[in-house]
């Protein structure tokens, strides 16, 4: 390789080609082969992080297609290069027949993609991953190859072993996302830059172009590297016999020449207009609406982007320091770089900068500090302040610029074996760090932080908690004797397909709407196992106008947590408190504030929920209705003359019990309506059902049929309560009208009543003398 001798004193020259020697090659391979076991050990345990699934089904869809529609906020190289590794595999169905591929809408069809299409989902994640690790791999070469040109061999090991074990580089490189590749692109791009202004070549310079336009197609801040560039050429000392700015300019734009064609590339070598230019409404460039361009759909794509971040603007909560706020902080990335860094390597790069600074090399090594500056200015404008991975671009150059500690080693005497005594301190205390910490690197928070009870109170969002730990929430369930959950999960990812049994809670994007979500009562939760993500306990839903969801929980201390970003709590009440009972229609709990609901201090609150008045009506278990159980006798108060009570009492699994219904007394004819109300009784097994993903876990069925149960000439379904909230014994009304068709021969018809999942459809067993079936036959109704 190109060796360049670094001397503090002068400027860098190109010497000579060197080869390793073979011990040196086996150390590189071992070192990597460290860096990618780590990553394909933990891959396992971690559940598809929140933006994995959208990067890997649009990479994948755009290289099964070579339609790039669903790539609408991020550029899809990242996510070709992860599915690039799914090709070729006849198991995997990409379903382009449904409505969301022809929307492009890259939420939907990531789930069906993902979680229904295909039954292997968390696989397909974990395989997708292992392109990635490749490209971390690639990264780590690139750090050690130019720091053996820049700073000599003795750095460049000093250099790879930083980067080895580096927690935010590890954690970034098991994951299908933007941010390792344009950290990986963007480190090898400001490479050749270097070697181009020190060795004017056309590898060198096509080498840039190359490595910046796959900057560009891994995430738009690729950008960035334009005026970070045009920074450096004009810092960057002149070489002796070189042009000046004029060349160096000029070597810039066939940079620009050579990325450009780059992500044309990337992007099929497309060629038309970018018809939202008119969305700016920016006077003089509306005639550029029509102008075709290379890669439309990029700039198209950059601009929705944009317009989208603006728009976003106080729409959502962030969290930074105990306070959430949707305005952001202009402090928020130089907190987060002073506790997600390591401190060995905050140390060790602090000292590096002041070795620079003194040597007087600060323009020398401008191609190291002008771009994180650069991160760290447009962080200051608190416009993306959701994690730590905005700035990963400053971890490479972090660790060259901590390698200048030890460029200019002391004399040898006892000076020496101290200085490397501490550089060999401060490089274990980062490695047994980073090893201790392991399959968790994602949420790794240095000494500063504190114990990681406090983490939270610091950063959540993708610093602490992305989604990543189902499997480990199923361990501790399973170590704990846990059977379900009540779980407020911030991710995409499907728990079930991880194991998880849960009932869900309000939280982002997943669960936000049903009856089940709207019934959860952040006041006084009722009693059982909650699992509660980090981001969801300090943001609940992210939005500014929502309740806090779960500050009851941050009064308590978790009893385990599932990895570091979920926490476990066990909810009790004292065996006398008193409890209040209502019925809330309609409105969501988690939009009522405490004295809308008469939550009252020493008191618990249980709280009934439907979605309708008229479709359900619920009687608590400590009312006079409710206390006369289930018996053949049992009848509904204050029943209209016009009806009759047929009593049924038909089990339902101990979920629920049919006591009966009442019905007209009048007979029904074809074209006619026919009014019903069904009696329910609450069990002792309320959840059997499987916990829902969408909508809600349990429907009634009523059909009138024939002798033959698919013949059915009336049909109603439908569950307006939710099931969260109730007690046994308390006696749910539910009004139902069975329209009978016009074509309905005059005759008896059976009536059949039964619940069921609509996550399934498996159908509740009822219990009777003659066995077991999928409904209950409650009678005969005669047509005339």
């Amino acid at each position: 390789m190109n060796q360049f001798v670094y001397n503090p004193m002068t400027l860098p020259t190109q010497t000579r080609t060197t080869r390793m020697r073979w011990w040196e090659w086996l150390l590189l391979l071992a070192l990597l082969g460290l860096f990618a076991g780590q990553d394909l050990a933990a891959s396992p345990h971690k559940s598809a992080a929140f933006d994995e699934q959208y990067h890997l089904t649009a990479g994948y869809a755009y290289l099964r297609t070579g339609d790039f529609r669903l790539a609408t906020t991020h550029p899809p190289l990242m996510g070709m290069i992860a599915g690039a590794a799914l090709l070729g595999r006849s198991d995997i169905t990409l379903p382009t027949d449904q409505p969301a591929w022809a929307a492009a809408d890259r939420f939907l069809f990531s789930d069906l993609f993902l979680w229904e299409a295909n039954g292997n989902g968390p696989a397909l994640v974990e395989a997708a991953r292992r392109p990635i690790i490749g490209v971390g791999l690639l990264l780590l070469v690139g750090l050690f190859c130019w720091s053996r040109q820049l700073l000599g061999a003795a750095a460049s090991w000093f250099v790879l072993l930083l980067a080895t074990f580096d927690p935010n580089l590890l954690a970034n490189a098991r994951v299908i996302t933007t941010d390792l590749g344009l950290t990986c692109f963007l480190t090898l791009a400001l490479w050749w830059l270097w070697a181009w202004l020190e060795v004017r070549s056309w590898r060198n310079l096509l080498l840039t172009g190359l490595c910046a336009g796959l900057a560009m197609g891994a995430k738009y801040t690729g950008l960035f590297f334009w005026p970070a560039a045009l920074l450096i050429l004009a810092l960057y000392p002149r070489q002796r016999g070189q042009d000046g700015i004029v060349r160096r300019l000029g070597g810039l734009v066939l940079m620009g020449v050579a990325a450009y064609a780059t992500l044309w590339a990337i992007f099929r070598f497309t060629v038309g207009p970018i018809p939202n230019l008119a969305a700016l409404n920016w006077p003089g460039i509306q005639w550029l609406r029509d102008v075709p361009v290379p890669a439309p759909f990029y700039w198209q794509q950059l601009l929705n982007t944009f317009l989208r971040i603006v728009n976003l603007q106080g729409a959502r909560l962030d969290f930074l320091l105990g306070e959430p706020s949707n305005q952001g902080w202009w402090y928020y990335f130089p907190v987060a770089l002073a506790v997600k860094t390591p401190l060995p390597l905050l140390i060790m790069a602090s000292g590096g900068a002041w070795l620079m600074l003194r040597r007087g090399q600060w323009r020398r090594l401008s191609v190291l500090w002008v771009l994180p500056l650069l991160f760290l200015g447009l962080g200051l404008s608190g416009i993306l302040t959701i994690g730590y991975r905005h700035i990963l671009p400053a971890v490479p150059l972090l660790i060259l610029l901590a390698a200048q500690s030890i460029v200019r080693l002391p004399k040898p005497g006892r000076s020496h074996l101290l200085y490397w005594g501490a550089q060999g301190a401060l490089l274990l205390w980062l490695v047994v760090g980073t090893v201790r910490l392991w399959p968790d690197q994602e949420a790794f928070f240095n000494g500063l932080a504190g114990d990681w009870r406090n983490w939270s109170n610091i950063l959540v969002d993708s610093n602490l908690d992305w989604g990543q730990d189902l499997p480990a929430l199923r361990q501790t369930m399973t170590d704990l004797s846990i059977s379900t959950v009540n779980l407020a999960y911030f991710g995409k990812a499907v728990p079930e397909a991880y194991g998880v049994t849960y009932r869900p809670l309000p939280s982002y994007l997943r669960f936000v709407e049903g009856v089940e979500l709207s019934a959860y009562n952040p006041y006084t939760p009722e009693p059982g196992w909650y699992a509660i993500s980090a981001t969801s306990l300090r943001l609940g839903l992210m939005q500014p106008e929502s309740v806090d969801l779960y500050a009851y929980f941050r009064q308590l201390e978790p009893m385990a947590r599932a990895g570091y970003s979920i926490y476990l709590y066990h909810v009790t009440y004292p065996a006398g408190m008193p409890v209040d009972r209502i019925q809330v229609v309609g409105e969501p709990l988690f939009r009522l504030p405490p004295d809308a609901l008469g939550v009252q201090p020493e008191r618990r609150l249980q709280v009934k929920w439907v979605r309708d008045a008229a479709a359900a009506t619920i009687y608590p278990l400590d009312s006079a209705e409710a206390q006369n159980g289930v018996d053949a006798q049992w009848t509904p108060p204050d029943l209209a003359d016009d009806l009759v009570f047929e009593p049924v009492n038909a089990d339902f699994s101990q979920v629920f019990t049919l006591l009966g219904y009442s019905r007209p007394v009048a007979t029904s004819h074809p074209g006619g309506a026919m009014p019903l109300t069904l009696y329910w009784q609450v069990g002792t097994h309320l959840m059997p059902m499987p916990a829902p993903t969408k909508g809600a876990p349990l429907s009634a069925f009523v059909q009138l049929t024939t002798e033959d149960p698919g013949a059915k000439v009336a049909q109603y379904d439908g569950w307006a309560t939710a099931l969260r909230g109730l007690e046994v014994g308390d006696i749910i009304v539910q009004p139902v009208t069975l329209e009978i068709a016009e074509t309905a021969a005059p005759g008896d018809y059976h009536l059949r009543i039964g619940l069921y999942s609509p996550q399934n459809w498996e159908r509740l067993a009822v219990q009777s003398g003659a066995g077991e079936s999928d409904h209950a036959d409650v009678g005969a109704v005669r047509i005339e």
